[in-house]
Order: structure tokens, then C-alpha cells, then sequence
């Protein structure tokens, strides 16, 4: 059976912006990383955070 994914982001609208979004890196429930600014779609934010999350994996001392 496939193990889940170390790490992985989620698209949550900007409480801040109407229609905004922003991504959430994740280890679990554990939060590593939240994006800077928001993105205007959620296709935006999801590009960015795929960058985001493989960044950070790769950066961790244990990311195989």
C-alpha cells in the first residue's frame, strides 16, 4: 500500500480579500509554511503551491 505524502498544501480563500486565495503547507495537521501574499484565482494559488510544498519537502533533511 502507497504511503501518504509527508507533506502536502491546501487552497483556502483569503479572509482578508474577497475572492483571494491562499495555500497552506502541511505535515498533518501541522502547519510549515502559508503563502506570502494571495492570488487572484485558485488555479494561481494552486501552482504556487505545488512549488511551495516540493521546495520545502526536498529542503527537509529526510525527504526521500
Amino acid at each position: 500500500m502507497a504511503e501518504p505524502d509527508r507533506f502536502t498544501f491546501q487552497i483556502l480563500p483569503d479572509l482578508l480579500a474577497v475572492r483571494r486565495f491562499r495555500w497552506t503547507v502541511r505535515e498533518g495537521k501541522q502547519i510549515h509554511l502559508r503563502s506570502p501574499h494571495s492570488y487572484a484565482t485558485r488555479r494561481e494559488a494552486e501552482i504556487e503551491g505545488g512549488k511551495a510544498v516540493l521546495t520545502f519537502a526536498k529542503a527537509w533533511p529526510d525527504y526521500k
